[in-house]
This record gives structure tokens, sequence and C-alpha cells, in this order.
């Protein structure tokens, strides 16, 4: 066995105390990644992630999916001139017992100017590089948001 996964039931200790600290910094990566987006923030960016690293992003139809380097992906992102709020919520997270690979699920919605624009999920696939986690790869796949959506997911 060789992942570790949080379990979202409160309940239950899904991980030993030992691993907390290496999923709470996982975790940690995540939003900074999350907020550098929101931000539009290239040199934030650079604190999360290595830009050689690879992106499949399947936007809503009729939209072809779009495979490009996370680096390419950030300068397209900081030339956007629209207003970007991305969110994610209850992330999964899976570690390798090696502590060298680690991989978060988490559910996502997008807003482009204040409207949601598109709801999802993404996978972040993160490294652990010179003892610091770095998002080295990204997917993701979604949708138009429901009428319902647009309201409570804002």
């Amino acid at each position: 066995m060789g992942w570790i996964l949080p379990s979202l039931t409160p309940t239950v200790p899904a991980f030993s105390p030992s691993s907390s600290p290496e999923i709470d910094s996982i975790i940690t990566v995540i939003k900074g990644f999350v907020s550098a987006l929101n931000a539009k923030n290239s040199i934030e960016f650079e604190k999360y992630c290595v830009r050689a690293g690879g992106m499949s992003l399947w936007p809503p139809a009729p939209t072809l999916p779009r495979f490009c380097t996370i680096g390419a992906f950030v300068e397209h992102i900081v030339k956007l001139e629209d207003e970007i709020e991305e969110r994610i919520w209850d992330p999964e997270v899976k570690v390798y017992e090696a502590g060298n690979l680690a991989a978060v699920w988490a559910p996502f919605r997008a807003k482009v100017n204040g409207v949601v624009n598109h709801v999802g999920v993404e996978l972040f696939i993160l490294h652990k590089l010179n003892g610091r986690w770095k998002v080295t790869g990204l997917a993701d796949s979604c949708r138009r948001p429901t009428e319902e959506e647009k309201i409570l997911l804002l």
C-alpha cells in the first residue's frame, strides 16, 4: 500500500500523525498555485510549480482540449484582461510512501468577470524537489455550470 488518502470524514483518522505535515504542505502548494492563478502573478507561480511541467486542459464543449507546459499556461494567464477567480474544495491527497510523489484531486469552479463560467475537476501532480513540493503536472476536465450552480458556487 503506497498511498496515504486523508478521509473527508472527521471521525475516522485517515493517516498517521506523522503524515499530516506532509499533506498540509501539499495543500499549501495547491492553494498557492490557485492564488497565483487568481492574481495572474507569474512570480507567485514560480514558488509553486515547475514551468516545464505539463498540462492537459479539457474546457467545455465545443472548445477542443489543450496540451501545453505549465510555463506556457502561466504566460497566457498573466496576459488575460478578464478577472479570474478559481476555487477548489474537498481535495483528496495521495502521497507515495517514498515521499517524492503526490496527487491532489479536487472539484473546482471558475468565475470569469464575477460570473461562474465553468466547473469540473482538477488533478494536480506534485513532486518533492530539493525538499519542497512543486506542481509538475495538471489536468482538468470541465463543463458549463447549471443555472443552480451559477448561484450556489459563488
